[in-house]
């Protein structure tokens, strides 16, 4: 017997949501039957136009979201357009409500429980009342380091302390991520744009350690991030931005420690550059026994975020109802192609 195919709608056409879009396009278990966008500009508009494609859809994009879930018969929404707890529920509620699952790449969302309790209890409230699954992922939070370290810790007899290095390569992101992550700025100004939250880097640490916490079976007493600027020693051209000169912030060191005990036990380090000679990739140190280190590429999040959301859509809909985290649901695999 042919199994139906999940049905689809992507909230949010913007970088992220449209890589999404696309490869819901290109599953063969998947159906795209909706879109919601923000702007007035984009409503009306074929998903084709949005996202890149030359071969009509046949979704129209629209922004209202209670239109757009009134009018289709969805299993899942992807949900891509924010990246805090208070306006995620506000922007994915109408789905939830209409009985519609939900996976969103806000970064919040990935370990929401410990900052946001009683908004939490909202959401499961009204997810279990509709028998619908809300879930956070991505590439981090959501698997590079919360649930790798925990899946690793599965070989040790004991673990006592964890740190994850995270090196990424943001030198192929545009103008707008460079802005948002300080590149070019003079160090003064970074610092400045650190104190008024105007550069907060990485959205997500504390949500990855205390979701790692969990997973170990710990509770973690105090968690304290850092932000730092990392300076250029040279000139570095940045394609499709500026060339950086010795002087300017080139990368930031983000850093998140978990404390225990009145110890670090878990040390996060979210290491950004846009050096093309840096090495990149992510590596987990497990101290106890044995002590183990495990190093992987990981790619951009523009293809690991939207992969993960992506292959996520069967697995959450086969959820047991409620508000998620990753903890609570077997691995993903790649879903096949057409």
């Amino acid at each position: 017997m042919k199994m139906r195919k999940i049905r689809v709608v992507q909230f949010g056409l913007g970088a992220m949501g449209s890589v999404m879009a696309r490869m819901v396009l290109e599953k063969k278990d998947l159906e795209l039957v909706g879109a919601i966008v923000r702007s007035d500009e984009d409503n009306g508009r074929d998903v084709a136009d949005l996202v890149g494609l030359k071969k009509k859809t046949g979704v129209i994009a629209l922004n209202k979201p209670e239109k757009v879930l009134k009018s289709i018969d969805a299993d899942v929404m992807l949900h891509a357009a924010v990246s805090y707890v208070p306006k995620v529920w506000e922007q994915i509620k109408p789905a939830v409500k209409a009985g519609v699952n939900v996976v969103t790449i806000a970064e919040e969302m990935g370990y929401p429980f410990v900052k946001y309790p009683k908004l939490c209890k909202e959401m499961d409230a009204v997810a279990r009342r509709k028998d619908v699954s809300i879930l956070g992922s991505g590439i981090n939070p959501g698997f590079a380091m919360d649930v790798m370290p925990v899946m690793l810790s599965g070989i040790c007899e004991q673990v006592k302390s964890v740190k994850v290095t995270r090196v990424i390569d943001f030198s192929p992101f545009g103008p707008s991520i460079q802005k948002n992550i300080g590149i070019g700025l003079g160090v003064e100004e970074f610092k400045a744009g650190v104190r008024s939250g105007k550069l907060p880097l990485h959205i997500g640490l504390p949500e990855s350690a205390h979701m790692l916490a969990a997973g170990l079976g710990w509770k973690l007493e105090k968690v304290v991030e850092t932000r730092d600027p990392v300076v250029a020693r040279k000139r570095i051209r940045v394609p499709k931005y500026k060339t950086i000169v010795p002087g300017q912030v080139a990368g930031f060191d983000h850093r998140c420690f978990g404390m225990r005990g009145g110890k670090v036990v878990i040390t996060l380090e979210e290491l950004g550059r846009v050096d093309p000679k840096v090495e990149y990739k992510n590596t987990i140190y497990l101290k106890g026994k044995p002590d183990l280190v495990e190093s992987v590429n990981v790619p951009l999040g523009n293809v690991t975020t939207t992969s993960h959301a992506v292959n996520l859509t069967p697995v959450v809909v086969a959820a047991r109802p409620g508000l998620l985290s990753m903890l609570d649901l077997p691995p993903a695999p790649v879903l096949a192609d057409r």
